[in-house]
């Protein structure tokens, strides 16, 4: 544990063993969550940073098993309120075959290269998803959403959904999915949709696409919030193979 000055950056780390295909779940009320492909060997990693003032109690994180899923929730002692100016951000590399599950109030949930179902829920804050290979549950109230998906997994069915924000969506022509879009403001696209106006209803218009071969199911829905659904080229080519951009950054931090 390497701390600064009181009152400015306390630095923790964690790591663990996980159980063959052990879930994980990550409830953080005081900031950000990030999650970052963790490798293969079932090893999990914990990067906090918090923001700490002068005479606040500490935000606590003593992350473990139970009832069999390793679970991170740092939480202030009993019968304290969270201090001005206080906050704690967690980086989570998260190794293949995990899933994963987090919960936000306010902060940003960011999930790049996680080989495994995730489970994503912001009360408030922004969501953001690159290069996951399994299925996808995001969800915020007026935060926003922006996805970049993979070949969906065969037989999934997918869900990202706000009350006010925007959607952001970008696909592939390899996505091999049925896409259900469904808002009351408008939809912008690279796509051929066929929209269904649902008048007295909110959200008031429905679009449905076939991308690819329809093997699996996506449901993207703001009741008030423009959902853009764009054309990923996000691939390179290294030594003459197709690479995916996520691919060569799945242990990425930043």
């Amino acid at each position: 544990m390497a701390a600064a000055a009181a009152g400015q950056l306390i630095r923790q780390d964690f790591s663990a063993r996980l159980g063959s295909g052990q879930a994980v779940s990550v409830n953080n009320p005081y900031g950000d969550v990030r999650l970052r492909f963790g490798g293969y060997q079932d090893e999990l990693e914990i990067n906090t940073v918090a923001q700490q003032p002068p005479q606040a109690a500490a935000i606590l994180l003593e992350p473990g098993v139970v009832d069999g899923i390793y679970r991170i929730a740092p939480r202030l002692p009993a019968d304290t309120l969270i201090a001005e100016g206080q906050r704690l951000d967690l980086v989570v590399f998260v190794p293949l075959g995990h899933n994963v599950r987090v919960r936000t109030e306010s902060g940003v949930i960011e999930s790049r290269g996680i080989r495994a179902d995730i489970d994503l829920h912001s009360a408030r804050g922004n969501i953001a998803i690159r290069g996951t290979s399994g299925s996808i549950n995001a969800e915020t109230g007026p935060g926003t959403i922006e996805a970049s998906l993979l070949r969906a997994p065969p037989g999934s069915r997918q869900h990202l959904a706000t009350s006010t924000g925007f959607i952001v969506l970008a696909v592939s022509d390899q996505l091999d999915a049925n896409l259900e879009l469904s808002t009351s403001a408008v939809f912008a696209t690279e796509f051929s949709l066929r929209v269904e106006n649902l008048p007295g209803q909110e959200p008031n218009k429905r679009a449905t696409a076939q991308i690819g071969e329809g093997k699996a199911d996506i449901f993207v829905e703001s009741r008030r919030g423009e959902i853009r659904l764009l054309r990923w080229t996000g691939f390179t080519t290294v030594n003459g193979k197709p690479v995916d951009e996520d691919e060569q950054a799945d242990t990425d931090s930043d």
